[in-house]
């Protein structure tokens, strides 16, 4: 009896220590409605973005265009780098590539994302935007389009224009002005190029035909004055001439 009792005392002993052990931990759930954690690769692509977004809010385009890039590589599922990508290569005047990036962005999104207006907004301007770039020989004259004032000077690249019929007239002082018709079409990028002839040179007064036909019509004049005077006078008096200056003997 005093066997089993003891038994039945360390079963006893057991079962509370059991009991009181603590359960190996487990690892916590998160809250509800927190987002889940970042595997490493999306977490790189997330940095590319955060680096790319402070890249452009500066105006630094080139540096911005290579953090999107990498971070769409990263996470090619992602719509966000794709919307910045369109934004930069606007803002770097190749509405090609933005036009790409446009579409890789909407189809990653639901319809009805407010982003979509922005986007739609951005892609309806490039499909109506050209870019013409504009040199001269001599440089720095002055570039007139479609009859307005005067809008840059030479050389100048990526001046953005609507797609359409367009005259440029390019103009420097003392040069011959040069006019241009073009059609420029959308997403497309034209090269014009002028050579301006110089101006002719204003002649010598000496050299115009109107100059010697006064100086002409004044030599006739004095002769027949100096004629009408002489005539008929004394011979032995000395003649009498006359000259824009005056009559004289």
């Amino acid at each position: 009896m005093a066997h089993v009792a003891w038994i039945v005392l360390a079963a006893q002993l057991a079962a509370a220590v059991g009991h009181a052990a603590p359960s190996p931990a487990s690892p916590a759930a998160p809250p509800p409605g927190s987002p889940s954690p970042l595997d490493p690769t999306e977490s790189r692509a997330l940095d590319h973005l955060d680096r790319g977004v402070a890249a452009y809010r500066a105006g630094d385009y080139d540096r911005a265009r290579a953090e999107f890039t990498a971070a769409s590589a990263l996470a090619p599922d992602r719509p966000n780098p794709y919307r910045w990508l369109a934004l930069t290569e606007t803002a770097l005047h190749d509405c090609a590539n933005a036009l790409i990036h446009v579409e890789s962005f909407l189809s990653r999104i639901a319809h009805d994302d407010p982003r979509v207006a922005e986007m739609s907004a951005l892609r309806e301007r490039c499909l109506h935007t050209g870019l013409v770039s504009v040199i001269s020989t001599p440089s720095g004259a002055a570039i007139r389009l479609d009859g307005g004032p005067p809008s840059a000077t030479t050389p100048v690249q990526h001046l953005a224009m609507r797609t359409g019929r367009h005259r440029i007239v390019v103009e420097k002082p003392g040069f011959v002005a040069e006019i241009h018709d073009f059609d420029l079409a959308a997403t497309g990028e034209l090269h014009q190029s002028f050579t301006l002839a110089p101006a002719p040179a204003s002649r010598p007064v000496v050299q115009r035909w109107w100059f010697w036909a006064a100086v002409g019509a004044v030599a006739i004049t004095a002769a027949g004055v100096t004629y009408g005077l002489t005539r008929g006078s004394d011979p032995r008096l000395p003649p009498v001439t006359c000259d824009p200056a005056g009559c004289h003997p």
